[in-house]
This record gives C-alpha cells, structure tokens and sequence, in this order.
C-alpha cells in the first residue's frame, strides 16, 4: 500500500466519526478541523485540503476558525506549485481542483462525499488568480468563490477573481495581444496557456478555435509557416465557416510555396466575402478581407481584389454603413487602389446638416479621398453664414485633417474661412461672435508656423473690435456680455488696452435706463477698470446724485473688489467732484454714507490689534480718494481730519478714525450721538434747494 493510500485510510475512519457528531455546531468544526491537522502533520497537505473544502461545505461560511483553515490550506498547496523561475510577464502556474481531487483515493472521497455532499468533492466553475505566488486556482464552487470574495486574508493574499474558465481563458489571449512583438516567446506562452486551459477544462469550440487562430497569427508572425497551416486547419476543422483562418491558411500556402493550393483558397474565400450576409461583413472586415486583398495584390490579381471591394462597397447605403465604408477606403489607401468608387460614394454618407457621424467619417476620409472631402467641405461653408455658423469649428477641425502640403497651409486655409465669417459676425447674433472666436483660440495653442499662428490672435482683436464698435443700447444683454467674457479667455486675462477702450467707449453710450447692461459688461473687466467705467459714466450722466444708483454702485464696486473701502472710495470721489444732492435725498445720503462708512471701519478694525493701530493714533481710513482726489480734472481737494470717539462694534471699544473727511466727521458725530466741535465739518441739509457734499 502506497503512503497516499494509507494517509487516506486512517483519514477516512476520522471522517467517518465526524457524521454521527452530535455536539454542536463549534465542536463539529473543531472535530474537522483536528482531521484536517492530522493530514497536515502526515505531509498530506492536498488531502489535508480536501477535508477541509468538504467541511466548508457541509458547515458553511460563518465559521472563522474554519474559514481560516481553508485559506491556510489553500496558500499551502497553492505554494506546492510555484516555480522558482517565472518570468514576471510569463502566464502563471495552474492548480487544477479537478485533478487534485481526482487523486483522492477513493477510501477517503467516498466518505468526503457524505460529509460534504457532490460539491464537496466536485470541482467547480470558479477561478482566482493568486498574484503573489503566481498560480491560479482552477475549479472552485461558488462557495469557495464567495468565501475569497468576502473575507480575503489579508495583504499577504492578493488575489484576483475569475468568474470562470471562459473569462481566464480571454484573459490569456488578451495578455498575448497586448505585447510588443520583441516578445515573441511570451506571447506564445500566454496563448499556449490560455490553448491549455481551454482543453483541460473543456471549453467550447468557439473558445478553442479563438486560441488556435491567435496561435497561427503568431506562428505565421515567426515565419513557422507549416505549423500555421496545421494550426489553421485545426480551426477550419472546428469552424469550417470561418474566414479568418481560411486567410491564414492560404497566406501560409502562398509564404511556404504552395502557390496552386494558396491561389485556389483565395478564389474561395473571394466567392464566400461575395456571399456573406450584409450583417456578417462588418465582422469579417478587418484581417480576413485583409489579408484576402494583400494576397490578391501579392500574387498580381488586382483586378480581382479591386472588384472584391467594388462588390462590398455596393453595399454601403447610408450612414449606418459609414464603418463598412472607412474599412473599406483604409484597403484601397494601403494598396494604392484606384479610388473612384470611394469618391462616387462619399457624399452618399454624408447627412444634411452634417451630424457627428458626418464629421468623424470626413476626418477619417481626408487621407485616403482629400479632393471629395474638400468639395464636400465647401458644400458646407457655402451654406454657413449669419446665424449657421454652428459646423464652422468641424469644417476647420477636417480641414487640418486635408494634406495641403507644406505645414500650416491647411492652418492657413483654415484662418482665411475663419475671416471670412468673421465679417459677417454682428452683435444682433452674440451666438455667431463665440462660436468664431473659439475656434479662432483653438488654433492659437496648436502647433503651427509663427507667420500664421500670429494672425489668430489679430483676427480676434479685429473682430472683437468691430463688434463693440458695433453694439448699441437696443442689443440684449448676451450680447454686451460676451465680447467682455471672450477677451478674458482669449487674451488669458489680459486683453489689448485697444479692446477695453472700445468696450469702455461703447459703454459710454449707454442711456440711464440701460444701467443693468452696463453692469453685465462690468463683470468682466478688471476692478479698476471697470471702477474707472462708472465714474465716467455717472459723471456723464450726471448721475451720482441718485442715493439708489449710488448705492448699487457700491454694491458693485465692495463684491468686485472684496473691501468696503472700494465703496468708500466711490463717495469720496462724488464728494470731490463736488456734486449736489437734492434736499429731499440728504438725510438718505447720510444714512449709505454711515453704513458705507462704519463698514469700513469695522473691516479695518480687525487689524488694528496687528496694526497697531492704538499706538500709531487710531485706524487709517485713508483711500486713494483722499491722496489723488486733487489731482483729477474738475475733482477738489479734500481736507481730512481725525474723529476720535469712534467705539467698534467688533472690540466694544473707542478708537480714533484718521484720515476722514470733514463731511464723514459731521455724518459720524450725528450718528453716534457725540458733538462735534466747532469748526467740525457739520453741514446744515435741511436747508435749501441743493447741498454741496
């Protein structure tokens, strides 16, 4: 008796004892476990193994002292089959279930069997793929998939799962195909792995054939020519339909010197691509015709091959065909085929107006077919004009895809279009200025000649400077938004003085009921830009003396800026331009310019402490008003003083204000309550028609 054989027997007899177990669910689990230690202790680690699988079975998952055992057990066996050796990139190691089973001897699988039912001592459909030790595992039930699924053991066991044999066997193929063809050893290793799997474990004919034909393209690419014909007619023996291997076939005859054979299978497969069915010649497109045509063109039967493709092109009828079609031009592009019937049946593809389908079969066609591409381009730019500039970025995109010749000629041609719709764009259609612009910027960051690249950007300053110049107080507010909004981005932030001069100018021309238009146009510019924009407006206008224009002003000036001194700022200008404000608006004056005022203070207030604003005699209020109030034309300048009584409402205490003015000290001593002394700047508003700030 062979040392198996008699670890199997006294095994059975301890398994035997575990089915009249009656003490419980942890005690029953403790019994197998210590059957499953015995084998272990023997050097029996696979029948140690299936024990525990069996016990898995009969008692389930919620057993961690169990679950441990089998992940134990497993990682044993699994390391049982490692090879010191492995190419990192080379396919793992297998551990058929199936097999390991199978050499149970039947003394101790028959008692298995009725502790832990057929599965127990059945292989499963389930895979994992042990990464460290480089082995997969072959045959697990779904109750071992989903034990390693759940409660994998940690770092040491990284594992990847495999729903079954088909995925594992893909797998394989798909590691073959991704390699470079320096590596040709390895990948036929992969294929010879994936070819193994699939036998063993009894795949279907499809999942066969598929390993057998990767394995003749990687014969035929070693130049093993007859090991390709063998390997190919083991295919056709499976799948007698199948074209592909039909090709490789015939391609092996033709390299080996079989010419009659090789000749005599390319006239059949030319006569079944002639019959295939319209919805399988999609499937058969790629290297069997492929490999069909480079043979006809090889053995000078180009008048076959050319009307093999005529044949398939007949088929393309619309747009759903449009894959069938590219393929088709790609053959007749490779083997430098007359293209008349590519050129005839283009534009039969091409919708109208134009979809993305249209677009991206355009670009791929304008390397194989250029003329049809540009005369259909042209169809298109004929049509666009004001209001139907939507497809001008494709027209562009595909124009650059045209071999004009010298580098950035297609650039060029693209620039002259592009000015051409320019011309035409105008502010009572904001939509046609963006969609011209950014293609405009597209091609400023593309690599392409300076003496062209730098026309882009004159372009969009030519065209925003014609639109704004344009722009009245009856456009809508997009359209005084978007020249403001595409200066940012085209210029990256810093559009020419040039521009927001116009802008600013046109701005100008706005009437009073139009002042949430300027607004619109004030978001885009930069703080002192646009700071600078209302001033001149309001002045213009005559308008500062309005307490509720001058109060959104505020508003507007505080968020562009991020400080109420910018709003601060504003009324000290008005009160140095010297403007009126009517008897009746005096007391609400006051009231903005206190809380205007007080803001700002409190603002500052929470640096007075860094500041040290107790020490350097109180808070600085000091704005560029105050320093360059004078200097302006038709501004006075302003005479500041200090207002000591100034209590925070942040810190509760009293801390002078320097660097106020008169007005602000008068506003301040009526508002909080503290007289102020003579000479104070206290002005009377009560009285007469009009009061000077």
């Amino acid at each position: 008796m062979s040392d198996l054989q008699s670890h199997a027997a006294a095994l059975a007899d301890g398994v035997a004892a575990l089915h009249g177990n009656n003490q419980g669910e942890s005690a029953a689990v403790d019994a197998c476990c210590s059957v499953a230690d015995e084998a272990f202790r023997r050097g029996a680690h696979e029948l140690a193994f299936a024990v525990i699988r069996a016990s898995l079975h009969k008692h389930g998952l919620q057993n961690d002292k169990l679950c441990r055992r089998y992940f134990f057990l497993l990682d044993t066996v699994v390391k049982a089959r490692m090879s010191a050796k492995k190419k990192p990139e080379g396919p793992p190691k297998m551990l058929y279930l199936r097999e390991m089973l199978g050499r149970v001897p039947e003394v101790l699988s028959g008692q298995l069997a009725l502790l832990g039912g057929v599965d127990g001592v059945k292989a499963g459909e389930r895979c994992v793929l042990m990464k460290e030790r480089g082995v997969m595992v072959i045959g697990l039930s779904l109750l071992e998939w989903r034990l390693l699924l759940e409660k994998q053991a940690g770092p040491k066991m990284e594992m990847q799962m495999i729903s079954g044999v088909e995925e594992a066997v893909v797998r394989g193929l798909s590691q073959s195909e991704g390699m470079s063809d320096a590596q040709a050893e390895i990948k036929l290793s992969w294929n010879a792995w994936a070819l193994k799997l699939c036998e063993a474990e009894e795949g279907t004919p499809q999942l066969r054939g598929k390993c057998l034909l990767q394995r003749t393209v990687l014969l035929l690419a070693q130049n093993s020519f007859q090991k390709a014909i063998d390997s190919s007619g083991e295919v056709m023996r499976i799948q007698p339909a199948n074209k592909h291997a039909a090709a490789l076939n015939a391609t092996a005859l033709h390299k080996i010197g079989r010419k009659k054979e090789a000749a005599s299978a390319v006239t059949e497969l030319i006569g079944a691509f002639q019959r295939s069915e319209d919805q399988h010649v999609q499937d058969e497109l790629g290297a069997p015709l492929e490999l069909v045509v480079s043979l006809l063109v090889e053995m000078h039967r180009t008048k076959e091959a050319l009307r093999l493709l005529s044949q398939l092109l007949s088929r393309v009828s619309g747009p759903r065909h449009q894959p069938l079609f590219f393929g088709l031009a790609r053959l007749y592009a490779k083997h430098g085929l007359n293209k008349d019937a590519l050129v005839l049946k283009l534009p039969q593809l091409c919708t109208r107006p134009p979809d993305r389908r249209t677009w991206d079969l355009l670009k791929s066609m304008a390397e194989y077919t250029p003329a049809a591409v540009e005369q259909l381009l042209q169809s298109y730019i004929d049509e666009a004009g004001p209001g139907r500039f939507t497809h001008v970025p494709q027209i562009t995109e595909v124009m650059c895809k045209l071999p004009f010749g010298a580098h950035g000629s297609a650039a060029n041609k693209a620039l002259k279009l592009l000015q051409r719709c320019a011309s035409q764009v105008a502010p009572d259609r904001p939509e046609d200025l963006k969609i011209i612009v950014e293609d405009l910027r597209a091609f400023m960051s593309s690599n392409i000649p300076p003496t062209v690249s730098e026309q882009f950007p004159r372009t969009i300053e030519s065209l925003l400077l014609a639109y704004c110049e344009a722009l009245t107080a009856q456009h809508t507010a997009d359209a005084w938004e978007m020249p403001g909004d595409l200066m940012k981005r085209a210029f990256n932030g810093q559009p020419p003085v040039v521009l927001l001069e116009q802008l600013q100018r046109s701005c100008l021309r706005l009437p009073l009921t139009s002042e949430k238009t300027l607004w619109v146009v004030f978001r885009h510019l930069s703080p002192d830009s646009g700071v600078a924009l209302v001033r001149t407006w309001l002045l213009q206008n005559d308008a500062a003396a309005d307490v509720d224009r001058m109060e959104r002003c505020a508003r507007h000036f505080h968020m562009a800026k991020g400080e109420h001194a910018a709003a601060l700022d504003l009324l000290r200008w008005a009160e140095s331009r010297g403007l009126q404000v009517p008897a009746e608006s005096a007391r609400k004056w006051r009231e903005l310019y206190f809380t205007v005022l007080r803001a700002t203070a409190e603002e500052r207030a929470t640096t007075m402490k860094r500041g040290g604003a107790f020490t350097s005699g109180g808070l600085d209020m000091a704005t560029p008003a105050v320093h360059d109030g004078g200097s302006e034309e038709g501004a006075a300048a302003m005479e500041l003083t200090t207002f000591p009584h100034y209590r925070s409402q942040l810190t509760r205490l009293e801390i002078p204000l320097r660097n106020i003015t008169l007005t602000e000290r008068g506003v301040l001593a009526e508002k909080m309550d503290v007289v102020a002394p003579h000479g104070g700047g206290e002005v009377d508003l009560e009285g007469g028609g009009a009061e000077a700030w």
